[in-house]
C-alpha cells in the first residue's frame, strides 16, 4: 500500500482530531462548568489520534501476509499498545493531578469508542479492497 492511499484512509481520524479540538477549545468555559477538565480531554484526543494511527499503519503493513497468525498477532500487538498506553496515562493523571475530573476520564473513554469505531471501518474497508484486488 503506498503512503498517499495510507494518508487517504486516515482522513477521517484527521477530521475527528480536528473536531474534538476545536470543540474543546471553543467550548472550554462549557466545560469547565460541568467540571469537565478541558485539558484532560484534548490530551486524551491526541494519544487516540495518535494510536490509531500507529494502529492502521501497522494493520495496512500486515495486510500483505497471507498469514492468520500473523495478523492476529498484529491485532494483539496493538491492542496491548493501547492498553499500555491509556492505562499508564489514566494512572499518571490520576496520580499526578490535584484536581481529578472524572467526567474528563468517561468524555476519553468515549472518544476511545469513536476513535475505535472509525479504525475498524477504515480496517474493514483496507481488507475489503484488499480481497478485491486493490479496487
Amino acid at each position: 500500500m503506498q503512503p498517499s492511499s495510507i494518508s487517504k484512509k486516515i482522513l477521517p481520524l484527521f477530521f475527528v482530531f480536528i473536531l474534538v479540538n476545536s470543540l474543546v477549545i471553543c467550548y472550554q468555559p462549557l466545560l469547565q462548568a460541568k467540571k469537565i477538565d478541558a485539558l484532560v480531554v484534548f490530551t486524551a484526543n491526541t494519544i487516540l489520534f495518535v494510536l490509531s494511527v500507529i494502529s492502521l499503519i501497522m494493520h495496512t503493513k500486515q495486510i500483505d501476509k497471507k498469514n492468520p497468525n500473523a495478523t492476529l498477532r498484529n491485532v494483539m500487538s496493538v491492542t496491548l499498545l493501547k492498553m499500555l498506553v491509556l492505562g499508564s496515562a489514566a494512572v499518571f493523571y490520576l496520580i499526578l493531578a490535584k484536581d481529578k475530573s472524572a467526567y474528563a476520564i468517561i468524555v476519553s473513554m468515549g472518544l476511545y469508542f469513536i476513535y475505535l469505531f472509525i479504525e475498524i471501518s477504515i480496517a474493514s474497508k483496507i481488507n475489503k479492497e484488499d480481497k478485491n484486488g486493490g479496487n
